[in-house]
């Protein structure tokens, strides 16, 4: 019940001499699942896209999703991680064999030219990061890119990013993006966030569980959410409510906040 791996190093023919020792050990009539046909393994080249729903740690709906916040692009625009997944205490593993991988000089660049939106390693702020790239700025050599574990956005120099390994993927995103359901900012459509806007969702959020509710979805597929943040034990403030009671945001509806978004995506 344990699977086993055997790997041969040696000459074509010193190679072909031992598939045949091991086909003696294992005929075909009674192993017929053990082909011992060559398998072509490809070097990795980053064309995995977002998109690609294995990989994607998502929020679940219909539950309160135990929730901390790892960015905040706005107010209403957070990047959410779920402390309690079974994967997440891997992502610090993660991060250490990909600032010990990555910072060998012998490490692949990115292909040109580029395959769209692919994920990649991407260096910022003195480590390694699984990254998107939103676009490519050709004259200043660099690429705009989304942070896949901890969320966020920023340009990186082209040189700073290198083609991502396979195995590298195989533990889900961990951030999800999302925005707060039925508020913008105080204003109307096109308003700013206010500065005191930012720092109460730092206040509230910071070292917090929060409880996240899906509510509806952009019409990129972007969660939009209700947030409970357990400020003490006995005291759970709604975000989306706070700020409106603090008159930085007003309500609206979720019809509305739809048809304002699609027109600024149009």
């Amino acid at each position: 019940n344990q699977l086993k791996i055997c790997v041969i190093e040696g000459s074509q023919t010193e190679i072909d001499n031992a598939l045949e020792m091991i086909r003696d050990k294992f005929p075909l009539k009674r192993y017929s699942d053990l082909t011992l046909e060559q398998v072509i393994i490809e070097p990795p080249v980053p064309t995995v896209s977002l998109a690609s729903e294995q990989l994607c740690l998502k929020l679940l709906e219909g539950i309160n999703n135990d929730t901390i916040v790892s960015c905040m692009v706005g107010p209403d625009h957070l990047f959410l991680q779920q402390p309690t997944h079974p994967s997440f205490p891997n992502l610090n593993l993660l991060s250490d064999y990909m600032n010990v991988c990555y910072s060998e000089a012998n490490c692949p660049m990115l292909p040109n030219p580029l395959p769209e939106n692919p994920v990649c390693a991407a260096y910022s702020l003195g480590a390694w990061y699984r990254a998107l790239i939103i676009s490519r700025d050709d004259e200043a050599d660099a690429s705009y890119v989304k942070f896949l574990d901890y969320g966020g956005y920023a340009s990186i120099n082209n040189s700073d990013l290198r083609q991502i390994r396979a195995d590298f993927l195989m533990l889900p995103f961990q951030a999800a993006e999302c925005f707060l359901a039925n508020i913008r900012p105080v204003g109307g459509e096109g308003a700013k966030w206010a500065d005191e806007a930012f720092n109460l969702v730092a206040d509230l959020t910071k070292g917090a569980i929060i409880l996240t509710q899906i509510a509806e979805y952009t019409e990129d597929g972007i969660p939009l959410v209700l947030i409970y943040v357990a400020v003490r034990p006995q005291q759970i403030v709604f975000l989306n409510g706070e700020l409106v009671n603090r008159g930085f945001a007003e309500w609206i509806s979720t019809e509305e906040y739809l048809a304002e978004e699609g027109e600024v995506t149009t």
